[in-house]
């Protein structure tokens, strides 16, 4: 694997656009909505993702930024603020990477109690993964597995690993990990990829490997030919006959109590909210547009951080989340679940999340003491168990 060092990528993030002398409310508006390079392509997704992360920004003043535009600026342990007059005022992002490390209320206590993912395993399929000396993955149990030869580097999976079973973050910290280098972008070659690891996560589980759950935090097809179809009857056609050869897969692995869990799959019981710092508020994210977000559990995954890509220590701040982030959660709580109740279903689980989760602020919020202690009564009415 071609490993990408910290100085240089903070080296090609510092290139992408300058930074002003006065950061405002303004600067960042445009930023987000019509800044363009200099071969006129958009920053807007770049600037979400980067915000001043690697800046030195000791010389600059941001004391202009409100609240709300403050806690969209994505920033990391690399970025150097000004003093406390050039700052807006009570703003400490030190603060702000602290709280972020919180995986979601207060399931420590779990952790503490030794519900943290000891003798579940699970598998991940992301893209390269480097970080492993990252004080976040230190205690973790990673075993990477790249059947490509070289499938490069990635932040991508520090985030989707860090959530699942980091050391500070993650929500399953003692969980074993099998993680599937894969190759990034989109294309033919991606989705055969994912049925030659499906093929070999499905060996590991009938040679009594009990991996539980495999986490895919995107969709189950990158194909481009998708994107040819004339109207969605084509498509819908065209996405049953690609998705064929992997649904096969994923059906043995679901008989044999391996649930393969996409974007597809962990939507239609779980969604992802962000959370407001200052006032400890949970917001629905903005790319949520159905209207059916109130009946979905959701994780928090915005207002959190994940690990520095590239460094040993740092962490960056997240401002707006995705399923990215939500889905290894999920897999992670699943895992705490399976400690507990080594027959536990995964429709069976997320029936138990919506029983167990509590409303505030608009937003359906999963309730990690509360499944634990549901999964640990015996007398689980209906329950159809893995055998």
């Amino acid at each position: 694997m071609s490993f990408i060092k910290h100085q240089e990528f903070s080296q090609m993030i510092n290139s992408l656009y300058n930074i002003p002398q006065k950061i405002t409310n303004e600067w960042m508006d445009e930023m987000f909505s019509e800044a363009t390079d200099e071969n006129g392509r958009r920053l807007s997704e770049t600037f979400a993702n980067y915000g001043v992360c690697y800046r030195d920004l000791s010389k600059c003043d941001l004391s202009k930024l409100d609240e709300k535009h403050f806690y969209e600026l994505a920033f990391n342990s690399s970025t150097s603020f000004p003093s406390a007059d050039k700052m807006p005022k009570g703003y400490c992002p030190s603060d702000i990477l602290e709280f972020g490390k919180n995986p979601m209320f207060d399931i420590k206590k779990l952790h503490k109690e030794g519900i943290d993912g000891s003798g579940v395993c699970v598998a991940t399929i992301d893209f390269g993964f480097q970080d492993v000396d990252h004080i976040e993955f230190k205690g973790s149990d990673i075993e990477i597995i790249d059947l490509f030869g070289d499938t490069g580097s990635h932040f991508h999976p520090d985030g989707v690993l860090s959530n699942l079973c980091g050391q500070n973050i993650g929500v399953a910290p003692k969980v074993k990990v099998y993680h599937y280098n894969t190759y990034m972008g989109s294309g033919e070659e991606v989705d055969k990829a994912t049925l030659t690891i499906l093929k070999d996560i499905l060996g590991k589980v009938q040679n009594n490997i009990k991996i539980r759950a495999v986490n895919m935090s995107g969709p189950l097809l990158r194909n481009k030919k998708l994107n040819k179809a004339s109207n969605e009857q084509e498509r819908q056609k065209l996405e049953e006959v690609l998705s064929a050869p992997l649904l096969e897969i994923i059906d043995k692995l679901q008989q044999l109590g391996c649930e393969v869990v996409t974007s597809n799959r962990f939507s239609q019981d779980f969604s992802c909210c962000d959370i407001d710092f200052v006032n400890k508020k949970f917001i629905k994210p903005a790319f949520y547009k159905r209207q059916d977000y109130i009946e979905k559990v959701s994780f928090i995954s915005g207002g959190k951080v994940i690990p520095e890509f590239a460094s040993e220590s740092g962490y960056k701040y997240e401002p707006k989340g995705c399923y990215s982030w939500s889905i290894p959660q999920a897999v992670g709580m699943y895992a705490l679940a399976l400690q507990v109740n080594e027959n536990l279903t995964w429709d069976n689980f997320a029936r138990l999340c919506r029983e167990t989760s509590t409303l505030k602020d608009d937003v359906r919020l999963v309730n990690p003491e509360g499944i634990i202690e549901k999964v640990r009564q015996k007398d689980l009415k209906n329950e159809q168990t893995f055998q």
